[in-house]
């Protein structure tokens, strides 16, 4: 399993990953993270995707990559990961999606979407959470901090969701 993006649905899909006994490669444009996403979440490896070598040396690696990376960014790179018959996830929502008809074609690859589940799956998920012991990675907030809390967001500095502490912020 590959994961792009190690926010707040990709430090999830790390969990997930190593849960179900799959190895777990990160791929990341900050090297920063390396530690974190090795150390703390139990990643198999990490690749920086800015890094040719890295990337040449991942080639046909991976048999699922889930993208979780929020922002705009090249798909057409990490299609080059997957092998024969791998499938491309996308979870996230880019404004736009580019990608050469070759990276499907060569290789027999399938790109896909998933926005949500429904009350089963939900269900299921929550099921699977409590007896791997997955739990998200929080920041508990009060309510005078909802401002802060989104320059914050906005600057890319959360580890990896902040939570709003209502009832704590009214006292």
């Amino acid at each position: 399993l590959g994961v792009i993006g190690l926010g707040g649905l990709g430090h999830l899909a790390v969990k997930f990953g190593k849960a179900l006994g799959l190895n777990v490669t990160v791929l990341s444009t900050s090297p920063s993270k390396r530690e974190e996403a090795l150390h703390k979440l139990r990643a198999d490896r990490f690749v920086v995707t800015s890094d040719d070598q890295q990337m040449n040396e991942s080639s046909n690696s991976l048999d699922f990559i889930i993208d979780t990376a929020s922002g705009d960014h090249p798909i057409h790179p990490s299609m080059g990961l997957l092998k024969t018959g791998g499938t491309f996830v996308l979870v996230a929502v880019p404004t736009e999606v580019k990608i050469n008809p070759l990276n499907l074609l060569m290789g027999m690859k399938t790109i896909s979407g998933s926005a949500t589940g429904g009350t089963k799956h939900t269900q299921e998920m929550l099921d699977f959470c409590a007896a791997h012991e997955i739990y998200p990675e929080i920041e508990v907030v009060p309510i005078q901090y909802a401002n802060k809390a989104l320059e914050r967001l906005i600057k890319n500095d959360v580890k990896y969701r902040f939570v709003v502490d209502i009832e704590g912020s009214l006292k």
